[in-house]
């Protein structure tokens, strides 16, 4: 990647786009274990910064699952060379010790990226695709959908933010 596709795209392309999640942020989580059905919805606070001189987001929050605590991490970056989205995911709940890699091509409404968990083989490995939308400048959802190996989708987990800064 050249240093000057990095810093058109800061300064008008999808980095510059990225920036604009930037803030402190609090809101609800819920959680859902079957498709549809919220199982728990608990207050979540988070942040989301810029680092590495611009190239990608840093989303640190945390919430709680019936009074239990939980947090995570996600690194969000847009691949120029590539020209797709590319994050790491980890967290407290479900996850283990394990880091979720995702990755996703650009659309027109929403920023998302799916990766795969489980098992070794298409019949046994979930997919977990996240998309992150903007309502406003003050307002975003991120939503996590859990897909069954058949592409089906199962429940998963969403936060509703709104700015605080």
């Amino acid at each position: 990647m050249s240093k000057e596709k990095f810093q058109q795209s800061k300064s008008n392309g999808i980095h510059k786009e990225l920036e604009s999640l930037v803030g402190n942020w609090k809101g609800v989580s819920q959680m859902m274990f079957e498709e549809g059905k919220v199982t728990d919805q608990s207050p979540i606070t988070g942040s989301i910064k810029l680092v590495l001189g611009g190239r990608f987001l840093l989303h640190e929050y945390k919430g709680s699952f019936e009074g239990e605590p939980f947090e995570g991490i996600a690194f969000y970056g847009y691949h120029i060379d590539k020209q797709k989205y590319e994050s790491a995911w980890i967290e407290s709940f479900g996850m283990g010790t394990g880091i979720l890699f995702s990755e996703g091509t650009p659309g027109a409404t929403d920023w998302s990226f799916t990766g795969h968990y489980g098992g070794e083989t298409p019949e046994t490995r979930w997919g977990w695709r996240t998309s992150i939308e903007k309502d406003g400048n003050n307002k975003l959802t991120i939503f996590s959908q859990n897909l069954r190996p058949d592409g089906a989708k199962a429940g998963g987990f969403r936060i509703l933010y709104e700015r605080e800064t």
